[in-house]
């Protein structure tokens, strides 16, 4: 849980606490959920129609949730590390820009090894397969 400002109009920021965060323990680097995403904006929305400037998130506004999967999570930090977009990577596959975000989002769970190993090639990247046992 954090506490994030935004910026809602000219001249009013607006202050959310008690923000529900995933933190990349590698990188520490902090990401939002797409339905923590949208619960934002909603109350973003909500504070610039009434002036507020601070505001309590209500996690209920967030959908149930799957863990986030690791393979969309890694394949984003490897594009962001090499300055790329999803909409570059897509340019370079052939592909449309939507497919690329599914393949980045943190529901998306069916990657294919073919799939993995083409978004390497295009991260000039290589492919490192590693199990290890459940955390308990």
């Amino acid at each position: 849980m954090i506490t994030e400002t935004f910026k809602v109009k000219e001249g009013h920021l607006l202050t959310v606490h008690q923000v529900p965060a995933l933190t990349d323990p590698a990188t520490g680097e902090v990401a939002f959920s797409m339905g923590v995403v949208a619960a934002l904006d909603v109350l973003k929305e909500k504070a610039a129609q009434q002036g507020l400037t601070e505001m309590q998130f209500d996690p209920a506004l967030i959908p149930a949730q799957e863990a986030p999967d690791p393979v969309s999570r890694e394949l984003r930090r490897a594009m962001l590390a090499r300055g790329m977009t999803g909409a570059a990577i897509a340019r370079a596959l052939g592909v449309k820009p939507p497919l690329v975000s599914r393949w980045l989002s943190s529901s998306y769970h069916d990657h294919s090894m073919e799939t993995i190993r083409r978004i390497a090639e295009v991260l000039d990247m290589e492919v490192e397969v590693k199990l290890k046992p459940k955390a308990s």
